[in-house]
């Protein structure tokens, strides 16, 4: 993964001057600050507020476009249903009801670097009413443009930044672009594709190649650092990932200089065309918090970040956490910024966003010397033989803190000038079901997908969605979670990573169901697996990329074992069973069949 040891040496003993640099693109600059004299906005806690952004987008949303998106999904369900008679009476009158009794589906794209990314990209293929696949035969498109939020932690925000600021395209060409597209000079204006055929650290063929990667992206970060900003790792990191899923990239400029997403900002999704029409699911990404002085004793094995510490979530429009020792926010644009009389724009890189949310490198520091003999260590390197010392973690992102003094009692980051992030999920919970068990977005529908590598042939069994239910809990009733398995023996056990699996069927109204989708295992129909890949590959070709994310469509719709005849009608009983229950309407007999073979009774 990383070899940039040659590079340091170079660039150690010719180090690059810092004011040569500073010319280089797009970093943190002064500019107003609200007129309100804040720059806080507390969400409160009984219950939590969202943000005025929000709400008007999801409440636009929700009337102008999802009943329409509900509609595609149901003809979509009906024309491939084996009993569409019993599939029309059973979910009909739900997905055709006035806005207000409609399903508010969240889709969780878990963790798991370049694996998570690609296998997240074929699940939400199999949801995508743009594929003809999913739409007429599966049954299962429509879900992707009928989801209210889409959430991504690690490599799973990669793929929700790319979508989100690639304007919202089709899996297809999100992966790979027209070819008009990549030769279209049109810079940021134009999304290159993942070009997952170049290492994300190492993108060369030879090793000047990869000295003039470093020296590119050194140039790309050290305005920052003149600004009076500190530079770590996530800066080198988030440079890297803008490379392959920000706009601004093509294979024919990957290695020389160009746009590479300077200036595209994760609060100017707001501008993107499919957003401004309402027309994508909200984004979010999600990242953990390192407090000044962790709780080894709440932290679960094996793992660097307590599960009490708070979960931070970037959305386009405000940053914070609603966890009830922060329950705080502030402008996402406005990152970088301490107080209400000194604000900053700039900050929120969208690469850089993506890279908080995957930034792992803090579990290599057990200590000083550990670090420096990690993958991690020429980085550091090169970041100290550049820049010099600095007083903040350099295996981190380091965020001007701009709750400080806030909830001196609950939280743990009120006397700190830079709050500490890292990959979120470095607690162990790879999936990003959290921000979507907020109240006050009233989500009862959640499919969870999960590309962890719990196994030793990197595939899910379940212990990161375990994980996610032992943090809700820590919360009483402000996270309401399912009642799931309490190991991951049983997951494994009752083969619910190998098939699609439904939590929350016999929970209280209030509980989501959970719709959980993980990369368990090779598809049922005995084909050789292509997904149970390593965290540390970072490098596919194109063909391994089309393999990958066809294997995960097969996966995400291919029912139980192997009988996939009806997973689109059950499917749709599933996503329709909390609001059917709200609004009072009978299961009739296609649902309750089909829940009785999909939900998990304990």
């Amino acid at each position: 993964m990383f070899s940039w040891r040659n590079s340091v040496a170079f660039l150690v003993l010719c180090p690059l001057s810092i004011a040569a640099l500073t010319s280089g693109p797009s970093f943190p600059t002064p500019v107003a600050c609200p007129s309100s004299g804040t720059l806080v906005r507390s969400a409160g806690t009984g219950p939590a507020q969202l943000s005025p952004g929000e709400n008007s987008y999801i409440s636009t949303r929700a009337s102008t476009v999802l009943p329409g998106a509900w509609n595609t999904y149901l003809k979509n369900v009906l024309s491939t249903s084996p009993t569409p008679n019993q599939a029309q009476a059973g979910i009909h009158n739900i997905l055709t009801s006035q806005s207000a009794r409609l399903p508010k589906l969240g889709i969780a794209v878990s963790g798991g670097s370049y694996r998570a990314a690609l296998f997240g990209a074929g699940v939400l293929s199999s949801l995508d009413a743009r594929n003809s696949t999913a739409a007429q035969k599966t049954g299962t498109g429509g879900l992707l443009q009928a989801a209210s939020y889409l959430s991504g932690i690690s490599g799973g925000s990669w793929l929700v930044t790319s979508l989100a600021q690639a304007n919202f395209p089709t899996i297809a060409d999100l992966t790979f672009p027209p070819a008009a597209q990549l030769n279209s000079g049109l810079g940021n204006a134009a999304f290159g594709g993942w070009l997952a055929q170049f290492d994300l650290t190492n993108p060369g063929p030879t090793a000047n190649d990869t000295l003039a990667y470093v020296e590119a992206i050194l140039a790309e970060i050290a305005p920052k650092f003149a600004a009076g900003f500190p530079v770590t790792i996530t800066d080198v990191w988030g440079k890297a990932i803008t490379r392959h899923f920000v706009n601004g990239t093509t294979p024919q400029d990957i290695l020389a200089e160009g746009a590479h997403g300077a200036g595209i900002l994760f609060s100017d999704i707001a501008k993107v065309p499919s957003f401004v029409a309402h027309e994508q699911p909200f984004p979010i990404l999600i990242a953990d918090s390192i407090p000044p002085r962790p709780n080894a004793s709440e932290t679960v094995p094996g793992e660097t970040v307590p599960l009490t510490s708070e979960l931070w979530e970037f959305n386009v429009f405000e940053s914070g956490s609603f966890d009830p020792m922060l329950a705080s926010f502030v402008p996402t644009s406005l990152l970088g910024s301490v107080n209400a009389s000194k604000c900053v724009a700039g900050f929120d890189q969208a690469g850089y966003i993506a890279g908080i949310s995957s930034d792992l490198f803090n579990e290599f520091n057990v200590s000083a010397a550990a670090l420096l003999a990690s993958p991690a260590g020429p980085i550091i390197e090169l970041i100290n033989a550049t820049f010099g010392p600095q007083e903040v973690r350099l295996d981190s992102a380091a965020v001007p803190n701009p709750f400080k003094g806030i909830n001196p009692n609950t939280f743990a980051n009120t006397n700190e000038d830079f709050v500490t992030l890292v990959d979120g999920g470095s607690d162990g919970e790879q999936i990003p079901i959290q921000p979507l068990l907020v109240g006050a977005r009233a989500v009862d529908t959640i499919i969870a997908i999960d590309a962890s590598a719990d196994t030793a042939d990197n595939f899910a069994n379940g212990t990161d969605f375990i994980n996610s239910a032992k943090r809700a809990a820590l919360f009483g009733s402000l996270y309401p979670f399912p009642t799931i398995p309490s190991t991951a023996d049983i997951f494994v056990q009752q083969n619910l990573t190998r098939h699609p699996t439904f939590f929350g069927c016999n929970d209280s109204v209030e509980t989501p169901m959970i719709i959980y989708i993980a990369n368990g295992g090779p598809p049922a129909d005995g084909a050789a697996p292509v997904t149970g890949t390593p965290r540390l590959q970072t490098t596919y070709t194109p063909e391994e990329v089309r393999a990958f994310i066809d294997q995960a469509f097969d996966i995400a719709t291919q029912g139980i074992d192997g009988d996939a005849s009806d997973w689109g009608t059950c499917l749709a009983c599933g996503v329709v069973e909390k609001a059917r229950a709200r609004a009072g309407v009978p299961r009739l007999s296609v649902c309750s069949a089909c829940l009785e073979r999909y939900c998990w009774n304990g």
